[in-house]
């Protein structure tokens, strides 16, 4: 059996990783044949330039927020001038189904797969649906959501379409990680958090019998600490959450759902610039999985921090063996293309 299979979502990880996750996981089942819509520019065009993906380059632009503002004006223009470019592209290609996984080119694509008639099935990450997402879920097959929470946002109307299915895990595995010491991730996402970035300095230099463990997003690191290690960017996250003891994070939905995947004791400072506080409504599911802690940026104390870790490295880790919810939207999507 085979899959032609159009996808849409990116720009930044969380939107472009789980899409990943679910294309592994379907060829493990059937042959598939990919096309990806990225964004010009856009973190999805790096990682897919490596990738055997064929893909579909689209010059948009994300909505400012507030939505009237009148500075979307040319960024909405933008999206209907693509519309008929994806068309085009999508009538060529004539898939059996399309995926998206939110963000403003998702829109587009979903769209232009109502209009072909082409079935549509949606992911959404965060708690909060995306505005893509919630224009596009009447007109899809099935909607997959990473919390049951998710539904109360969707309209009545599509809540019989939804499944709770979590976050797709990517599994990319360079080995077993073993630390020695006391060890603290601190993550500020793919695009990085100068913020954390000047935290890590700060807490590596008050706490030096603790290892940390820094992804900067390529933003630049003000300090040399002995037991800070600093990476710009780790794709092996399934080792790193494995094997430390504690992670400090933003509060993107894929690294939300990680944590909670892999019972990882956090403390999430969310970014509060996020869309329609996205962040913070993902960090309190950590909270509500008595997991960690949820701190605002603008609260973080350093000394109250420090406390905070010393009692989570304390937490005996058990790393259990969990559905990749990847494998649950593949099923569920197969049943679908198979009747």
């Amino acid at each position: 059996m085979k899959v032609k299979i159009a996808v849409a979502g990116g720009v930044t990880g969380g939107h472009l990783y789980p899409a990943l996750s679910v294309l592994e996981f379907l060829s493990e089942k059937v042959d598939t044949e990919v096309l990806y819509f990225t964004v010009k520019g856009k973190l999805e065009e790096k990682v897919l330039s490596e990738s055997k993906y064929r893909t579909y380059s689209l010059n948009v632009q994300g909505l400012i927020r507030p939505i009237y503002s009148f500075k979307n004006i040319p960024r909405v223009l933008k999206i209907f001038n693509n519309k008929k470019r994806v068309l085009k592209k999508l009538k060529e290609f004539n898939p059996d189904i399309v995926f998206v996984t939110g963000g403003y080119v998702s829109y587009p694509v979903g769209l232009s797969a109502y209009k072909l008639n082409i079935p549509l099935y949606i992911h959404e990450q965060n708690v909060i649906p995306g505005l893509s997402n919630l224009k596009l879920s009447k007109f899809a097959e099935k909607i997959f959501v990473s919390f049951e929470s998710s539904i109360d946002y969707f309209p009545e109307d599509v809540k019989e379409k939804i499944i709770v299915s979590g976050n797709p895990v990517r599994i990319k595995t360079k080995g077993e990680l073993k630390f020695e010491t006391p060890t603290i991730l601190i993550v500020g996402g793919s695009g990085g958090s100068e913020f954390l970035n000047e935290l890590a300095c700060k807490l590596a230099n008050k706490m030096k019998n603790y290892n940390f463990i820094l992804s900067s997003g390529g933003k630049k690191v003000k300090c040399k600490e002995k037991n800070l290690k600093v990476f710009p960017y780790i794709d092996n996250m399934y080792d790193y959450y494995r094997s430390i003891s504690c992670a400090i994070t933003r509060g993107g939905a894929t690294t939300i759902y990680e944590l909670l995947y892999f019972e990882v004791p956090s403390i999430v400072i969310p970014w509060e610039g996020s869309t329609e506080s996205h962040q913070i409504e993902n960090a309190k599911q950590i909270v509500k999985s008595k997991l960690g802690y949820m701190i605002k940026e603008k609260e973080v104390n350093l000394n109250d921090l420090v406390s905070k870790i010393e009692i989570l490295v304390q937490r005996e880790r058990k790393i259990l063996n969990k559905k990749n919810p990847a494998k649950i939207i593949v099923e569920e999507i197969l049943k679908e293309v198979k009747k």
